[in-house]
Parts: C-alpha cells; sequence; structure tokens
C-alpha cells in the first residue's frame, strides 16, 4: 500500500511537469517607427519548428515551453528575440526597420514598403507559403489576397495563371530577384518554368496598379516581387517527401550553411515532383534545383551567385466545353469520377501508347549575378547581371500538305465549347489511331462537311506537330538611390535586355 502511495505521487509530479511544459503566449507586433500593425511577421520558437505568423492585425498566439525564446523576423526589419518565462501575454512588441541597405531584399529594388509606398501591398512570407501551399502549385498561394485571381486553368500541371485587378499576366509585372519574368515576345507568364520557387522564396509581394517597380515592367495591372532565400537563410536544412491524390508525388532537399563567420553563405536545394493528373490524361514530371552562393566583402559591399531552373514535362487540358456538353460527358466517366475531369484531347493511338495535340515540354534556367554597394548612409548602388536560356516545344495542329478542309479544329477536341465526335472512340477517348488513319496514302478521308466518309488527297491531312520555343535572353539592371532629405527619395537606374528567340515545327 506505501508503494502504491508513492507510485501515485510519482505518477502525479510527472503529469503536472508535463501539464505545466507549455504555456500559451500571445501579442501584437507593430511598425517602431509608425505603429502600424506587421501583417505576416515569422515568430519561431528558437531552435524548433513550432512557428505561427501574425495576422491582419499583427496579433499572434503559440503555445511554447516555459523556458521557450521567441525569434520575431520579418523582412526589411531586425530579427527580434524574446524571452518568454512566466509570461502569457506579451503586449506590443515593436520591429525596427533596418537601416542598412545589405540585405538581400535590396537586390530587389522594387518592393514596396508596407504603410509607407503609397501603392497596395500585400505580403506572403516564406512560413505563410509553407502553411499555406500544401500540394497547389505556386501562384495560387495568392488566391486570398485582395484583387488577384488565381486559378488552375485547364488543370494541367503547371498551368496555373493569375489576373491582377482584372487584368492578364501579360499586364502583370512578374519579377525574380529584380529580374523580369515576363516573356519578351508576348508578355506572358508560364508558371511551370518556376515550380521550384515555392521552396526557396523568402517573401513575396503583390502591388495592385502601377506600382514601386523601377524597370521597364507592362505593371498596369500589378506587380508580383519574388525575392528568394540568400544570405538571409538560416543555418540547417530538411528533407521531406509528400504525397496525394491521383499519383501526386513530392520529394524535396535542402540545406544552408547561413551566414558564416567569413562571410560567405551557400544555399542548394533540389526537388522531384510527379503524378498522374487531376484532370483525365494530365500526367507530368518535373525536376526543381536552386543555389545561392553570396559573399558578404564587408559592411558596405556584397556578391550574391544565384542558378536555378526546373525542366518540366507535362501532358494539358485546354479545350473548354458548354455546360450542355459537360453534361453530355458525363457518360464516358466510370467508377464515379467527376464529369468536370474529363479531358477531351486524352487518347491512344492504335499500339495503346498515350498520347494528345496538348503536350508541353521546357526547361528555363537562369543565372544572376547581384552586386550591393551601400555608399554611405544615404545612398546605394543595386546592379543585376542575368542571362536566361529557354529550350523546349509544346504540341499543336496543323493542317497537313495536302489538306482541302480545315481539320485542325477537329484534334483539339472541342470547338467553340462542343465537343468534337471525329476523332472520338466509344468510351470517350480521343482516337489518335484514326488520326495516322486519315494521314495514310489512298484511305478514305472524312470530310467535315458531310455525313459520309469519301475518298480525298491521299497522303498527309493533319499534322501534330512540335511547335519549338528556344530563346537566349540577357539582361543587366542597377538602381541607384539616394535620400536627399526626410521628405526626398531620388532613383535613377538602367534596365537593358538582349533577346534573341528561334521558332520552328516537327
Amino acid at each position: 500500500m506505501y508503494m502504491k502511495k508513492i507510485f501515485i505521487f510519482c505518477l502525479s509530479a510527472v503529469v503536472s511537469l508535463a501539464t505545466f511544459a507549455q504555456t500559451s503566449v500571445s501579442g501584437t507586433v507593430i511598425d517602431a517607427e509608425n505603429s502600424e500593425p506587421l501583417i505576416g511577421v515569422s515568430i519561431i520558437e528558437k531552435g524548433t519548428s513550432n512557428g505561427v505568423i501574425t495576422d491582419f492585425d499583427g496579433n499572434f498566439s503559440l503555445s511554447v515551453s516555459t523556458n521557450a525564446v521567441l525569434q520575431l523576423s520579418y523582412v526589411g526589419y531586425t530579427t527580434q528575440e524574446i524571452k518568454v518565462g512566466k509570461k502569457t501575454n506579451l503586449g506590443t512588441i515593436e520591429l525596427v526597420a533596418e537601416v542598412v541597405g545589405l540585405e538581400d531584399v535590396t537586390v530587389v529594388g522594387q518592393m514596396a514598403i508596407q504603410r509607407k509606398t503609397p501603392v497596395a501591398v500585400s505580403q506572403v512570407a516564406a512560413l505563410e507559403i509553407e502553411e499555406r501551399l500544401g500540394g497547389q502549385e505556386f501562384p495560387e498561394v495568392l488566391k486570398n489576397t485582395p484583387g488577384v485571381h488565381a486559378n488552375k486553368q485547364g488543370g494541367g500541371w503547371g498551368d496555373s495563371e493569375i489576373y491582377m485587378r482584372g487584368f492578364a499576366s501579360e499586364n502583370v509585372a512578374v519579377m525574380v530577384n529584380g529580374i523580369p519574368m515576363n516573356d519578351m515576345e508576348n508578355g506572358t507568364v508560364y508558371w511551370s518554368n518556376w515550380q521550384g520557387l515555392s521552396d526557396v522564396t523568402s517573401i513575396m509581394q503583390t502591388q495592385r496598379g502601377l506600382g514601386a517597380s523601377k524597370v521597364s515592367a507592362p505593371s498596369v495591372g500589378g506587380t508580383i516581387n519574388i525575392v528568394t532565400k540568400g544570405i538571409d537563410a538560416k543555418r540547417g536544412g530538411f528533407m521531406s517527401y509528400g504525397m496525394g491524390n491521383d499519383g501526386y508525388n513530392k520529394i524535396a532537399f535542402s540545406v544552408s550553411t547561413g551566414l558564416m563567420s567569413n562571410g560567405w553563405a551557400i544555399t542548394v536545394m533540389g526537388a522531384r515532383t510527379w503524378g498522374d493528373g487531376y484532370i483525365q490524361g494530365t500526367s507530368f514530371e518535373g525536376y526543381n534545383y536552386f543555389a545561392n552562393i553570396s559573399k558578404r566583402i564587408n559592411e558596405n559591399h556584397q556578391l550574391s551567385l544565384t542558378a536555378f531552373g526546373a525542366p518540366q514535362q507535362h501532358y494539358q487540358r485546354s479545350s473548354g466545353l458548354t455546360m450542355k456538353e459537360w453534361n453530355n460527358v458525363r457518360k464516358y466517366m466510370k467508377d464515379g469520377v467527376h464529369f468536370s475531369r474529363y479531358n477531351p484531347t486524352y487518347g491512344y493511338d492504335d499500339f495503346g501508347n498515350q498520347n494528345s495535340a496538348n503536350y508541353n515540354v521546357y526547361h528555363k534556367p537562369q543565372i544572376s549575378l547581384n552586386h550591393i554597394w551601400q555608399i554611405d548612409h544615404k545612398s546605394s548602388l543595386s546592379t543585376t547581371a542575368y542571362v536566361s536560356l529557354g529550350r523546349g516545344y509544346g504540341r499543336t495542329a496543323e493542317p497537313g500538305l495536302n489538306s482541302s478542309y480545315s481539320y485542325t479544329d477537329l484534334t483539339y477536341g472541342a470547338n467553340y465549347g462542343t465537343l468534337s465526335q471525329t476523332f472520338r472512340r466509344a468510351d470517350g477517348t480521343f482516337d489518335y489511331g484514326a488520326v495516322e488513319f486519315a494521314n495514310s496514302p489512298n484511305n478514305p478521308i472524312y470530310d467535315p462537311n458531310s455525313d459520309q466518309f469519301e475518298k480525298m488527297y491521299a497522303g498527309s491531312q493533319l499534322v501534330i506537330c512540335e511547335n519549338r520555343n528556344d530563346h537566349n535572353w540577357y539582361g543587366l539592371t542597377s538602381t541607384y538611390t539616394n535620400k536627399f532629405a526626410d521628405a526626398i527619395d531620388f532613383y535613377a537606374g538602367i534596365d537593358v535586355r538582349y533577346y534573341q528567340g528561334k521558332h520552328n515545327a516537327t
């Protein structure tokens, strides 16, 4: 009986210690200069991965150990540490803006300062990207940002698109570390080329409307600035594996030295993503790599070399259907699969090999070298030289050499919202074997203007070709800033680009 009482007493002590080992702390983070709440401040229990970010009012709440030290970090502000102790409410915490301009954010030279720059600004920090994104595509982290509409377009991997204030990507300037990403020929942004950015982004900022961008950019709709990790990266690393529905898999690793005592900092990341796709017949495979080598030479000079890319290949769905046609394809979807996942261009040839007129293969690596010079406490010069080499193709359907009718629309799966039945199998898949048959010499060719088969010209009637889009892009951006007085900021710079595009079809 005596031993039983001792055991119960010891067990109670252990439970008591476990109970009081954790405490919930809360507080509000504001700008020390103007007392405005700071949104998206990263608050981490030092030495752990336990953390949260502040809400729209700058408030936070986090369960930590009683002797924990909280680390508060925010791009453009000095990192602050607070020992919790017995406190449960930390009250108002003031973060001080960094005075020295050698942080990586100054690489951009286009970042607006929340509550200061007179444009509508929203920011998403690295921790918020990690918490929100999951298996979604990178642009979708902005879905909750005011004035921004992000969607999956046709549903293929990497085919996401963004609208800002109703404007498409042709009128939205997208920049990574101050380097423009919009295609030099048509202004569009292909997010499949930048899938790896979600793992290495330090901060992502949107400026709605004409904003603080200082390079030549079509930013009528707005500006998206992405700053990758560099000299500010924390020492350490991770390995991860993620899985999801429809065969989604992702393996990734990252390692960083942090800023070492000799002034060097190195960050390396790699990943592989693959899956069958949520939409029927949209399998994909992509690789991501990122490397940054930075050197803080002294208090006034910093160099940073960055290289990243995302080689990928994926099937697409580009054919839209009317609501009536969507209801008509219900018969093709089996085993309870929702009819909205139907892909009109998904099909096979006569040998059972998957084929599609919508397929994309591309690799667009980018290498940049940045130099930051803090001339004095009022002025600075940031210069970036970069090169981007794009190689790849996308499939399209073209009339054959002997085509007397327009067969092109028939291979899109749908024409003006109506499902094409010309090369359609009974199970709803597209019959690419029939396309090959139509191209064979001396075989009957279907006349789109007739209800019957009739013999037409022999030979090529319809061609599914690979339209290559290869380019070499070289550029230099440089921005000089000077603060003449408390109310006067002076900016000057150059934006030089050379672009050579090569297009051919095979």
